[in-house]
């Protein structure tokens, strides 16, 4: 939920979500971390041959061992549903993170967030939300998108490996990973 790159300066992500359209069915990321709050890099579709730009900047760094929230600014291209249809729209997000204090009882630290989006496609701006649990190599996150709430639950294999189960708007199944180098 920090927003930052730590020590890896490239992270390459993809999903697939069979049961969506051909634009979201299949997504690859590269992103590159400049600084370790500055990221840029594409986005790719290659089943619909879209290329986009996506930024991720953290404008201001979480406190760990305080109360002061991450601040992360961004821009990309998402999956948005629009009365039962699903638009590919550029957005751009602001959200407020922080990591809360670990339960005693099963060792799993809350991440929640909060922002806003503007969608250009829908020329409107709607609220973010999520919650991530996290317990050692083990992650549920449940997230709302501005249009849709969306669940992935995640495994780390190792400190560059992860992969996850996606239910993408509660109703479509999928598969993700992502790889840090």
């Amino acid at each position: 939920m920090s927003g930052a790159a730590e020590k890896n300066k490239f992270v390459f992500s993809g999903r697939w979500i069979p049961e969506k359209g051909d634009a979201g069915q299949v997504f690859l990321s590269l992103k590159y971390w400049v600084t370790n709050d500055l990221g840029l890099g594409f986005d790719y579709r290659p089943l619909v041959d879209d290329v986009s730009i996506t930024a991720t900047y953290r404008l201001v760094a979480e406190d760990p061992c305080g109360w002061r929230p991450a601040v992360i600014l961004g821009t990309s291209v998402d999956d948005f549903s629009d009365g039962g249809d699903q638009v590919e729209s550029r957005s751009y997000f602001a959200t407020v993170s922080k990591a809360l204090p670990q339960f005693k009882v099963g060792g799993i630290t809350p991440s929640p967030y909060v922002g806003a989006v503007w969608i250009d496609k829908l020329n409107e701006l709607r609220p973010l939300a999520g919650l991530s649990l996290s317990h050692k190599e083990a992650s549920l996150m449940v997230q709302y998108s501005g249009t849709d709430t969306h669940l992935t639950l995640s495994r780390r294999i190792n400190d560059n490996l992860s992969v996850s189960a996606i239910y993408w708007g509660m109703k479509y199944p999928g598969l993700g990973a992502r790889f840090k180098f």
